[in-house]
């Protein structure tokens, strides 16, 4: 069996496993998910009740709308909370129990990530169903199937994109004692400039040409604007390159430090 058939199979294992742990904890999910959708839904109302009384904004209603009843899943789609467990493992030693084990202690970050995932969908997709159909009126819905498989595709690399940020993050616990200062640091920066606090549509015209190219908008604004907004199909294959090519430098940025770090790891028992 070639090398990636058996990590697929592995994580496939691994995620079934997890499922099964995590399943334990319904009500919490759904706890969860309704915190999730809360926030975005009271963005919304305000938006919406501020272009009713007259403001003037660089985007419509049927924009705000979509882009808030959208939030929600994609946040929960591309996140990952890993960086401050993994930096922990690193520096309490746990690291050493899995450099024994076949599989690699990211393997299992990754299948725990794919597990809550597929659990937060149930309680989440019929929260967000609701509030579909009572703004539905108001919302950009494509017509064909090709933009729902560019949003997917999307959702998919934001995903990967947010994993390996954190992996390099959580990485530099092989060095310093304490990294819960840049977990912390990342989620405040991210949460502005991935959109999920105000779309990056509203952001002041100055900033626009850091803004659309900086990498946290590929984690959150961009896969919401594929169905939101009107992006030309030009744009959507230069965005979507730029977000491939963000994964894969990350990618390369993390995989390059935790290496170095396993090689200068020493705890007991490594």
């Amino acid at each position: 069996m070639s090398t990636p058939a058996r990590n697929l199979r592995v994580v496939r294992r691994m995620t079934a496993a997890e499922i099964a742990q995590q399943s334990v904890y319904r009500g919490a999910w759904i706890i969860f998910m309704l915190a999730n959708i809360t926030m975005p839904i009271i963005s919304l109302l305000i938006w919406r009740t501020a272009l009713a009384s007259g403001a003037h904004l660089p985007v419509d209603e049927r924009y705000i709308t979509t882009y808030f009843v959208l939030l929600g899943f994609v946040t929960m789609a591309t996140s990952s909370w890993m960086a401050g467990f993994l930096a922990q493992d690193i520096r309490l030693g746990k690291l050493s129990s899995w450099m024994v084990r076949p599989a690699s202690l990211l393997t299992g970050f990754v299948a725990n990530n794919l597990s809550e995932k597929f659990l937060k969908l149930f309680a989440l997709v019929p929260m967000i169903g609701i509030v579909w159909w009572i703004f539905r009126d108001s919302m950009n819905i494509p017509a064909g199937p090709g933009r729902w498989a560019l949003f997917a595709i999307s959702i998919l690399l934001g995903a990967m994109l947010v994993f390996t940020i954190d992996i390099l993050i959580a990485s530099l616990a092989f060095w310093m004692d304490d990294v819960s200062a840049l977990v912390q640091a990342r989620v405040i920066v991210a949460s502005v400039l991935s959109g999920a606090v105000v779309p990056l549509a509203l952001m002041p015209s100055w900033s626009k040409g850091f803004v659309d190219h900086q990498p946290f908008r590929y984690t959150v604004s961009f896969p919401v604007e594929i169905v939101a907004g009107q992006l030309t199909g030009h744009e959507l294959l230069v965005g979507l390159a730029i977000q491939l090519g963000y994964v894969v430098v990350f990618a390369a940025i993390a995989r390059l430090v935790w290496s170095a770090g396993i090689r200068a790891y020493s705890a007991v028992g490594a």
